[in-house]
């Protein structure tokens, strides 16, 4: 490929979602360049060696939230993704005990039923009801935001489209409604009366999320968590399997990919995009340009903020995306023993997957230390070892162990993560041998990520692993601005394809899918 040149469509960033934004768009005949700063394609969602002979997925870990109509629309199978599932998420309980989460009714029911007969019985309900709570959710995955401020006729009939096709959704709005706005504490209560039983399911309010399971909003972030369709499970050699597939689909059908390729500036000329300019000086021009970086790098940085209107960068610049996780992968001799699962349940495999938050005052906690300006005492850690089902990963008799959880703020007061993440590293390592004797003396190796590292290689401004909160005031149609949720810009011909789009972070693939359906809508009056 010549040093510059002119495409129909060039994808700034080759994280999944621009991957996938790209490979639609080269399977609709376009001219595609996808232009990736770092020297490997996928962003978050790669695999990397960290110690001779193991690999982890280094940012990233699940690949449930994949859509499957991404998978099918560009033939991930037939480009060597495999979906390795899972059955059970083990719940470590303070003492010699846990709970066990399968996708097998029965077994859960049963594991619920030892803390209280009462919670067992409501399980069925519980589970029927954020189900279908789930089901609206899922279909609005797929939606382009509407503007509810906007007054023309096209807009009006938008929202009159979007009013009729959910009609029908009844009691589910209140649901939704309370999952928007409770604690994830009292939404759960309203089924169990366990504290065991509640903690199981307030866990997940806690992922990717600056607050404890007694926040206002939480109750959202456990629907959020649950809403992938492929379930429990990794992708075979790991996240980067994903990425790897979306490349070679886009490959196919004649889209370029070029690492080492950082993007310094957006250009743009009477209120057009125009095309691109390299770290190095290198210029490409192209009529439309989709960016998958963050909303925060894309407009004020490579686009500048004189060419966008105030109020848009005002929004912009009130962004939330300070993360609070942290990632450690491990190389280790041996799997995690669990205190609580000495004794294997009948049918059910080694758990792969673990969520270490045995009560709701230690979550609390948790937290609790993290919002005065410190990182948890006792962290929740959700350990992985996928190599149990992956031996692609370690070599024969060793495994790979990935933790991740809260919190770990951005910024400390009065401290510096350079002098500070050793020791935080230390409180996780705690924990796990807490939880699992002996998992300190089982280490080989392990390289450690907090947020600032996670901007600095990975390019997300404040570490965020969702590119942004997930919070009520920046979804659906504010996410990431009012007046462009739709994937589009202030920008002609610039348009956004990243988590900072709904629906959001996590490795789904659907801002990439749903920019790409944008795109090609306007495609004729740009190209």
């Amino acid at each position: 490929m010549s040093e510059a040149g002119t495409y129909d469509a060039i994808i700034v960033g080759g994280g999944h979602n621009g991957l996938t934004c790209g490979a639609y768009l080269a399977r609709a005949g376009l001219k595609v360049l996808v232009l990736e700063r770092r020297p490997i394609v996928g962003g978050a969602a790669v695999t990397q060696e960290f110690h001779p002979g193991f690999r982890a997925s280094t940012f990233s870990y699940i690949m449930g939230h994949v859509h499957p109509k991404v998978i099918a629309e560009l033939e991930l199978a037939r480009f060597g993704l495999e979906h390795l599932k899972m059955r059970e998420v083990l719940h470590p309980l303070e003492g010699d005990d846990a709970i066990i989460f399968s996708t097998d009714m029965a077994t859960t029911q049963a594991e619920i039923a030892r803390f209280s007969p009462k919670d067992a019985e409501a399980y069925p309900q519980f589970f029927a009801d954020i189900t279908k709570t789930i089901g609206v959710l899922r279909q609005l995955l797929l939606e382009t935001p509407v503007d509810p401020a906007e007054r023309s006729w096209g807009a009006i009939k938008d929202i009159a489209r979007l009013g009729w096709k959910y009609r029908g959704i009844g009691e589910e709005v209140y649901r939704v409604t309370d999952a928007m706005t409770q604690s994830a504490y009292d939404f759960v209560s309203q089924w169990f009366e366990s504290e065991e039983v509640k903690a199981l399911f307030c866990y997940w309010a806690g992922i990717g999320n600056f607050k404890g399971p007694r926040g206002a909003g939480t109750a959202y972030s456990i629907l959020f968590h649950l809403i992938g369709e492929n379930g429990l499970g990794f992708a075979r050699g790991g996240m980067g399997a994903i990425s790897d597939a979306l490349a070679a689909s886009g490959r196919e059908k004649g889209m370029e990919i070029l690492t080492d390729a950082g993007v310094a500036e957006i250009r743009v000329a009477g209120e057009k995009v125009i095309g691109v300019v390299l770290e190095d000086g290198r210029d490409f021009s192209a009529k439309l340009v989709a960016s998958g970086v963050a909303a925060p790098v894309t407009f004020g940085r490579m686009v500048k903020r004189a060419d966008l209107p105030e109020e848009f960068m005002a929004a912009i610049d009130r962004w939330r995306g300070k993360g609070e996780c942290f990632k450690i992968n491990c190389a280790v001799d041996r799997v995690p023993q669990y205190r609580g699962y000495h004794t294997p349940r009948a049918g059910v495999d080694y758990p792969a997957y673990a969520h270490i938050g045995p009560t709701i005052d230690y979550m609390e906690r948790a937290y609790d230390d993290a919002k005065y300006g410190w990182y948890s005492e006792r962290p929740f850690v959700s350990p992985i070892v996928p190599s149990v089902i992956d031996d692609s990963l370690a070599p024969e008799g060793k495994h790979v162990v990935t933790l991740s959880g809260g919190h770990a703020p951005y910024e400390l007061k009065n401290g510096d993560w350079a002098q500070e993440k050793e020791c935080f590293v230390a409180n996780v390592f705690q924990v796990m041998d807490d939880f699992c004797p002996g998992f300190t003396d089982s280490l080989i190796a392990y390289e450690a990520y907090v947020p600032p590292d996670l901007e600095r290689v990975l390019g997300m401004p404040g570490g965020h692993e969702l590119h942004g909160e997930v919070a009520l005031d920046q979804l659906f149609f504010q996410r990431p601005a009012p007046h462009y949720a739709d994937y589009r810009s202030p920008i002609r011909g610039l348009y956004q394809c990243g988590s900072s789009t709904h629906p959001g972070g996590a490795v789904s693939a659907v801002p990439g899918h749903n920019a790409a359906r944008e795109i090609l809508k306007d495609v004729k009056r740009l190209i």
